[in-house]
C-alpha cells in the first residue's frame, strides 16, 4: 500500500510496537496521529524520542473508555486507516487485574468500533490480536491423554492431533484473562464487519521482541541483566 499522504490513527502509538509502526509510516509519507491516554504520554515518551518521532507524531489525547474522545479523534485525524494497538498487554497482570484488563481491551475495542459506526467513518481498522487466543495447543496424543487423565477439560475438542503448526483454523482455548480479552476483541471485529459492514482486519501476532520491549516481559529482564 502507498502510504504517502494517507491519514493514519494509531491507538497506543507510544508503546513498544506502536512507536515502531508510527516511525515506519511517517518514513513512508503518512500523516500519523497517536491516540494516547494523558497519563501515558510522559512515562512512555522515551519510545518516541528513541525513534526520533516525538515532534513528528500528532498526539491526540483521549481514552478508549471515553467514546466521545474517540469521536473527537476521528474528527481531527479523518483516518484512512486505524491501527488499534492500545491494550493492557501483560498476561501476568491480567490475572491480578482481570476486570481492568477486560475494561481496557474488550470495552475499549467495543467503544472504538461503535464510535466508527456512529460517526460513519470511512476507514479500515486493523486490530492487534494475539497468539494467546489459541491457548492450549495439543501437540501429541500423549499430551492429550495426560491432560484428560489429569482432569483437564479440553474445549473445543481437537479435530485432529497434532494441532501444529498453528493455523487460523485452530480452536481457540484462551488460558488467561488477557487471552479472553483478545478473543473478545477478535470476535467484535468480525461481528462489526458482518453486522455493520465495517472494514476490519484481525491479526493474531506472536511475540514481538526488540529494543524498547517493556521491562515486565522476560526477554527484557534477561537482556537488562546481561547487558
Amino acid at each position: 500500500m502507498n502510504w504517502n499522504g494517507k491519514n493514519v490513527l494509531i491507538t497506543g502509538a507510544n508503546g513498544f510496537v506502536g512507536s515502531y509502526l508510527a516511525k515506519e509510516l511517517l518514513d513512508s509519507g503518512a500523516d500519523v496521529y497517536g491516540f494516547l491516554r494523558p497519563e501515558d504520554i510522559g512515562p512512555m515518551e522515551k519510545n518516541l524520542i528513541d525513534k526520533g518521532i516525538k515532534d513528528k507524531l500528532k498526539i491526540l489525547e483521549g481514552d478508549l473508555g471515553d467514546i466521545t474522545s474517540l469521536a473527537s479523534a476521528f474528527d481531527t485525524s479523518d483516518p484512512d486507516v486505524i491501527f488499534h494497538l492500545a491494550a493492557q498487554s501483560s498476561v501476568e497482570f491480567s490475572f491480578h487485574r482481570p476486570l481492568e484488563t477486560q475494561n481496557i481491551n474488550t470495552m475499549g475495542t467495543a467503544n472504538l468500533l461503535e464510535a466508527v459506526r456512529i460517526k460513519d467513518v470511512d476507514t479500515r481498522i486493523v486490530f492487534a490480536g494475539s497468539s494467546e487466543v489459541y491457548g492450549m495447543v495439543i501437540s501429541s496424543e500423549e499430551q492429550y491423554q495426560n491432560l484428560l487423565s489429569g482432569g483437564k477439560t479440553i474445549f473445543p475438542e481437537p479435530g485432529s492431533i497434532p494441532e501444529l503448526p498453528v493455523s487460523e483454523s485452530n480452536p481457540l482455548r484462551p488460558q488467561s484473562p488477557y487471552a479472553v480479552s483478545k478473543v473478545s476483541g477478535d470476535f467484535l471485529m468480525q461481528n462489526y464487519h458482518h453486522s455493520y459492514g465495517l472494514d476490519t482486519v484481525v491479526s493474531r501476532a506472536f511475540n514481538h521482541e526488540g529494543a524498547g520491549r517493556g521491562m515486565m516481559f522476560v526477554t527484557s529482564i534477561i537482556t537488562n541483566q546481561t547487558g
